[in-house]
């Protein structure tokens, strides 16, 4: 009778001990879900936002403020290699459409060609990172 005292309390304590083991995996698998519908978010933001460059060779401002707005917590979400990863699409998309503006009041001539170029430079290199997003912006 001395002995089912401790071997009772030994048992609870591993029935509690599993019981927490199993909640901290169940809180650990719905942070996991969380992130993921946030990441995927930004994910989903990217992908129109580079879509409807490669599409249009171009975009408006409400395409802009969409990207923006989708992924404004990516700093939260993803290491610093995404973060400047898209801050690097925004900067390419602006510059593409800077250089869009300058040329288009120029006449046919070397400056024209170099900022037609610039564009041309600016859009392959989101043409290119599209594919880069799927692989980069993965949940891990």
């Amino acid at each position: 009778m001395q002995i089912l005292g401790p071997i009772a309390t030994l048992l609870i304590g591993c029935l509690i001990g599993s019981i927490a083991w199993q909640q901290w995996q169940v809180a650990r698998s719905k942070l996991r879900l969380d992130l993921f519908d946030r990441r995927y978010k930004v994910f989903d933001a990217t992908r129109k936002f580079l879509a409807v460059i490669l599409r249009e060779a171009r975009f408006e401002g409400s395409h802009l403020f969409e990207f923006f707005a989708g992924t404004s917590d990516a700093e939260f979400l993803f290491d610093s290699d995404i973060v400047d990863y898209l801050a690097q699409i925004r900067t390419r998309a602006l510059n593409m459409r800077t250089h869009q503006k300058v040329y288009e009041p120029l006449p046919a001539g070397d400056e024209r060609s170099r900022h037609v170029q610039a564009e041309h430079d600016q859009l392959l290199w989101l043409g290119v990172m599209f594919q880069h997003v799927v692989r980069t912006l993965r949940v891990r």
